[in-house]
């Protein structure tokens, strides 16, 4: 998606020793190896989820309605968990260790796991606490406590991993990612062969996990071999200065979920299930952008904190790619998206197939999003990143009151992606506007939306099925950025594995 070298070479280089060993983050390997990485990660990701697919239909139909109740709203309690236990201190973490002192990376990494340890262990308690208050089944308490536990070694091979992502071994790291979602996926598919009940199946991770730990030790050296500290001063130190980034990570988590619950609140249930069913489908794309992106933020990091011009060609290469991948899914969605729900939720929900393709749009934002969030954490610009999200919480709100009152579930559509569009342009505004070097180029983004409505026009009038017009949609996509010649030379070389020379 990046590449390390600007039109007149890699000033990162200039100096250098020959003799001194040098971080692969100031090469001219990086760009490409960021590049090569990503697609590692989304490969692994993509298979990854196919296997808990079929697991999970194993799983369903083995389990029947109850214990798939029970097992999902345990599943969904310790996720929610693991998700306000990091706070974004993944990508700070990933963002401290590219550019901190080489002597205090270690101390910094485990200071931190231990802080996300507190956290885990903290909200852990709550959730059981919670389902003891509400009065779950034994088998759910006890259930949370195991999966939760799970969860505990999740948090530390993440931690244990961050070394790996800097040093670029991404390829690794979608390696480990990828056996723990197979290895959950079969054993879970062994355990309903055996007849098993519920309750073991909340120990899915634990088998796995632990080894993966293991593994992710030993290949990451030393570096990767972790003890959670507990350094208080240390911790007070740390916690001042993630604030900021936790917080905007919160507010971007409430103002994207926010639309589904102001539904319920103020339109009717069945207006609330055609707009659930349509966010779910979304859903499942809007991980994709920090999956790919997150890959070039050690290069970020590094080269917003030693070479501006290095940092200015890489993020407008890194908002480029990502804007072309945007407008590709976008258009794909919005072609495919009776076979999406056809897929989802059957032939009751044709209501939230014009929700969804309302939805659809909001994924330009979205990618955006994803490049211009990291280059705002890779210069430490956080609180602009807190404000910009504020911003983003108030659209919601402000658009979502009279247009879910008036519209029900397309006005909440229409609501999200006003507010995903405007945290884009927020965060392009606060990156750009005293850096001009940094903004995307409006004539690419015309270039970009011109290819994606031209071959969402030639295959709307087509009349074909839904899935056959989202896959001609996105050939016409692609051959028209072929011919406009937009697509990064840097993507097509590293991916054929041909180096940049300085």
């Amino acid at each position: 998606m990046v590449s390390t070298l600007p039109a007149g070479g890699d000033p990162a280089l200039a100096g250098t020793s020959e003799t001194a060993p040098v971080d692969i983050l100031d090469t001219a390997e990086a760009g490409p190896s960021v590049i090569r990485g990503s697609v590692l990660r989304l490969g692994g990701y993509l298979l990854g989820t196919l296997a808990t697919v079929v697991s999970s239909a194993v799983v369903i139909r083995h389990l029947g309605v109850i214990d798939t109740g029970h097992f999902l709203t345990v599943t969904a309690l310790v996720t929610i968990v693991a998700t306000v236990s990091d706070l974004g201190l993944t990508g700070f973490a990933v963002r401290e260790y590219a550019t901190g002192p080489r002597p205090d990376r270690r101390r910094f990494l485990r200071n931190l796991l231990g802080i996300r340890l507190v956290l885990a262990l903290s909200g852990l308690a709550i959730a059981v606490l919670f389902g003891l208050l509400v009065g779950y089944p034994d088998v759910m308490v006890l259930g949370t406590v195991i999966a939760g536990s799970g969860m505990v070694f999740v948090v530390l091979q993440d931690g244990c991993s961050i070394p790996l992502q800097v040093g670029l071994r991404l390829g690794s790291v979608a390696g480990l990612q990828l056996a723990i979602q197979v290895g959950v996926a079969i054993e879970a598919v062994l355990l309903a062969l055996a007849g098993a009940g519920l309750l073991p199946f909340f120990a899915l991770q634990l088998p796995v996990v632990i080894p993966v730990l293991v593994v992710t030790m030993v290949i990451g050296g030393h570096d990767s071999r972790l003890v959670p500290a507990l350094e208080t001063q240390q911790w007070r130190q740390m916690v001042g200065r993630i604030l900021p980034f936790s917080a905007a990570v919160v507010l971007s988590v409430v103002y994207f979920q926010i639309a589904q619950i102001m539904v319920s609140l103020l339109s009717s249930s069945t207006e609330t299930g055609y707009f659930g069913v349509s966010f779910r489908v979304l859903m499942s794309f809007t991980t994709l952008p920090p999956l790919l992106v997150s890959s070039a933020l050690p290069l970020l990091a590094r080269a917003a904190r030693d070479d501006a011009e290095r940092f200015s060609y890489a993020s407008r290469r890194l908002v480029e790619t990502m804007t072309l991948v945007g407008c590709g899914l976008a258009l794909a969605l919005f072609l495919g998206a009776g076979f999406a729900i056809d897929v989802i939720a059957g032939s009751g929900y044709a209501h939230s197939v014009e929700v969804l393709r309302i939805l659809a749009v909001a994924l330009l934002g979205t990618f955006v999003i994803g490049a211009r969030g990291y280059a705002l954490l890779s210069p430490d610009r956080l609180r602009a990143m807190l404000i910009c999200n504020a911003i983003a919480l108030t659209v919601v709100q402000a658009c979502g009151v009279p247009l879910i009152s008036a519209y029900g579930a397309k006005g909440a559509a229409i609501a999200l992606v006003a507010a995903e569009l405007t945290l884009g342009l927020s965060y392009e505004r606060a990156l750009s506007h005293k850096r001009p070097e940094l903004r995307l180029d409006v004539r690419f983004v015309m270039k970009a939306a011109a290819a994606a409505l031209l071959a969402g026009a030639v295959a709307s009038v087509l009349a074909l099925p839904s899935v056959v017009a989202a896959l001609l949609g996105v050939a016409l996509y692609l051959a028209a950025l072929l011919a406009l010649g937009i697509i990064p030379a840097e993507i097509r070389q590293a991916l054929l594995k041909r180096r940049h020379s300085a």
